[in-house]
C-alpha cells in the first residue's frame, strides 16, 4: 500500500489519516500546530507539523486545509516540487454558487465572488498536479457538536435574510473521509468528484427545524430565488468510488 500524505490532519485528514492506518497502509499526517497531535497518537499515527517535503513518485497526498484561500497558498507551496502518484485536494460545493436545477460534477463553476475564488484555487492546483491531480467538492461537513446547528447555536440565531428555496448540501465526515480514501487508492480516477448526501435541505427546512430544536426565534427568510431547486448528483462518485453514505438523512445534522 502507497505511502500517504495528509496535509492537514484535522477533522477530516484525521478520519482518512486513521483509515489508511487501520487498512495497513504507511501514513504522515501533517498539522500546522500541535494541538491534534495528542488525539492522533490515540489513533496510532505519528503527526508532524508543516508541509509534505521528500514526498516519493509513489507516494500520495491528500490536500485537507480548511478554507479556500488556505488551499491556494498550499498549492502555490506545492509547486516548487513534483506530484506525487495521485494527489486528492478537497475542494467545497461553494464552487457551484447559487445555481438550481441538476449539479453535477461536471457542471461549469458559478458565477458569485467565492465561486469564483474556489474555481481559480482549483484551475492553479489542476495546473500543478495536472492528470495526477483529484478534486473532490465536499458539502457541508457536520458531526455531532460540530456543523450549522451548531454555528446557530451560538450564534443565538439563523442566517438572516436566507432565501428560503436554496439547498443545503449536507455531509457527514465519515462519509466524506470514505471518499476521500477511495479516490486515494481507486484506478483510473475523473479528474472531479462531487460529494454530499442528497437528498439535501432547503434554507427553509433547515433553519426551521434547528431553530425549534435550539429553542431560538423562529428565522426570517429573503426574497425566494425564483431557480428550481437544486438536485446533486452523485452518480459518478458512487460508480467510481462505490460512495455509500452512511448517514444519508440529513436529519442527523440536526443532533446537538
Amino acid at each position: 500500500m502507497r505511502h500517504l500524505w495528509v496535509w492537514g490532519a484535522g477533522e477530516l485528514g484525521g478520519r482518512v489519516a486513521r483509515t489508511w492506518n487501520e487498512n495497513g497502509g504507511p501514513v504522515t499526517p501533517l498539522t500546522k500546530s500541535d494541538s491534534r497531535h495528542d488525539t492522533l497518537r490515540a489513533d496510532g499515527l505519528v503527526p508532524r507539523q508543516g508541509m509534505p517535503n521528500k514526498m516519493d513518485e509513489r507516494d500520495v497526498l491528500l490536500i485537507s486545509i480548511a478554507g479556500t484561500a488556505a488551499l491556494d497558498k498550499a498549492v502555490e507551496q506545492l509547486s516548487e516540487q513534483p506530484p506525487p502518484a495521485r494527489v486528492v485536494i478537497t475542494s467545497s460545493t461553494g464552487y457551484y454558487g447559487e445555481q438550481g436545477g441538476l449539479i453535477s460534477a461536471t457542471t461549469p463553476p458559478g458565477t458569485t465572488e467565492r465561486a469564483l475564488e474556489v474555481a481559480a484555487m482549483e484551475t492553479r492546483f489542476k495546473e500543478w498536479a495536472g492528470e495526477r491531480g483529484v478534486v473532490i467538492r465536499l458539502g457541508g461537513l457536520y458531526r455531532q457538536g460540530r456543523g450549522p446547528l451548531n454555528v446557530m447555536k451560538k450564534r443565538g440565531n439563523a442566517p438572516i435574510g436566507a432565501k428560503a428555496d436554496r439547498v443545503i448540501p449536507l455531509l457527514h465526515y465519515d462519509d466524506a473521509a470514505s471518499a476521500c480514501v477511495a479516490a486515494l487508492r481507486v484506478e483510473n480516477p475523473r479528474s472531479e468528484y462531487l460529494v454530499v448526501s442528497p437528498p439535501c435541505p432547503t434554507r427553509h427546512e433547515f433553519y426551521l427545524a434547528a431553530s425549534v430544536i435550539l429553542q431560538l426565534p423562529l428565522p426570517s427568510f429573503g426574497d425566494p430565488s425564483g431557480l428550481p431547486r437544486a438536485e446533486y448528483d452523485v452518480g459518478d462518485t458512487v460508480r467510481d468510488l462505490g460512495y455509500d453514505p452512511q448517514h444519508p438523512k440529513w436529519q442527523k445534522a440536526l443532533i446537538p
